[in-house]
């Protein structure tokens, strides 16, 4: 009798198993994939228009590498200073604690951002982004919730790999805790800047030095070996997605020899007890929304006071889009991410 209990049992164990092995690889086809329903109009008019951007060759040497970088980063540049204009922003580039910065100012400070400075840090891939190309987010933010900020110009491979992002910023926020109290202080970035953004937490609690108040990290790249979901399965419907060699070749430049699992460069390998409060902001076309969600439910695990704010049909970054045009799901980010600050620095 158990036999033939175990009989009918048996094609079925094997079913579940293959079924099991089959998909611990699954191809998907090509498809077409429609426009998100209940987003905004401005948003389904940018995803109804996007042009991938092509292949992106991989530089072969450090010569090769600073030259694709002043390529790159000029239409940043130009993009960056027609959003300072379009904001009515006003910007001083200075050294600061020995570091490159920019002192971003809104047209109109909020009460509660009068006599503080928030801390900004430029996304790019590591490489990109520097210069006054780091002003787009940094004065979208600062716009957006009427604060002043600090934006490092963080030193970048390939002539200064890791750790000398996380130097840079580490030296610009003793210098500014000198000034102002470190639990009314946030320090912000998105991708490559929403990484040093983390990692600088990391190394400052190492250091024994007082963390911030709160942190904003958008769409972060917290696992440089690109082993996340995301990485795989939103391929096509990512711009970031189209330039994968050069970003792994980008995040290997940056590491300079050190491990990738380092937690120092992808945060999400950390052993994590406590942590400043974060918000974290992604969405369901970004290719690094499992980085993001990774990492959210990393600090959860530790307790840790963390929101996570996911957009339906952004690809990477694209609630920054409302720094050039109107758009209201960046709004909306904006909103939450002042509410979020509000609640802890303010």
């Amino acid at each position: 009798m158990k036999m033939k209990k175990l009989n009918k049992i048996l094609p079925a164990l094997i079913l579940t198993s293959i079924s099991t092995v089959a998909m611990a690889n699954s191809k998907v086809e090509k498809r077409e994939v429609p426009t998100p329903v209940g987003i905004s109009s401005e948003l389904a008019n940018i995803i109804e228009n996007r042009v991938m951007p092509p292949h992106v060759p991989v530089p072969k040497n450090t010569q090769a590498w600073l030259e694709a970088q002043v390529i790159a980063d000029q239409p940043a540049i130009e993009t960056a200073k027609e959003v300072v204009e379009r904001l009515n922003i006003s910007y001083e580039a200075k050294q600061y604690a020995g570091v490159d910065t920019f002192f971003v100012t809104p047209e109109t400070i909020a009460p509660e951002y009068a006599n503080k400075w928030l801390i900004h840090i430029h996304g790019g891939a590591f490489v990109l982004g520097g210069g006054e190309a780091a002003l787009r987010e940094a004065s979208w933010v600062a716009d957006g919730i009427g604060a002043k900020v600090i934006s490092i110009d963080y030193s970048k491979p390939p002539l200064h790999p890791y750790p000398a992002a996380i130097d840079d910023v580490v030296a610009v926020w003793k210098a500014l805790t000198k000034t102002q109290s470190a639990e009314s202080t946030a320090i912000f970035g998105t991708s490559a800047g929403g990484n040093i953004t983390l990692a600088t937490a990391l190394k400052l609690q190492e250091l024994g030095l007082p963390t911030p108040g709160a942190l904003f990290v958008g769409t972060p790249a917290v696992d440089l070996k690109e082993t996340s979901d995301s990485w795989h399965t939103l391929k096509g419907l990512d711009p970031l997605g189209e330039r994968e060699g050069a970003l792994s070749a980008a995040f290997e430049l940056y590491a300079g020899g050190e491990k990738l699992d380092n937690p120092l460069i992808s945060p999400v390998y950390a052993d994590i007890k406590t942590f400043p409060p974060t918000i974290f902001i992604s969405g369901t076309r970004d290719l690094l929304l499992s980085d993001t969600v990774r990492m959210h439910r990393k600090l959860r695990a530790a307790d840790v006071d963390t929101q996570l704010h996911v957009y339906d049909g952004q690809a990477h970054a694209d609630y920054m889009i409302g720094s050039v045009t109107e758009m209201p799901e960046s709004e909306d980010a904006l909103k939450e991410i002042g509410l979020f600050f509000n609640k802890y620095i303010n």
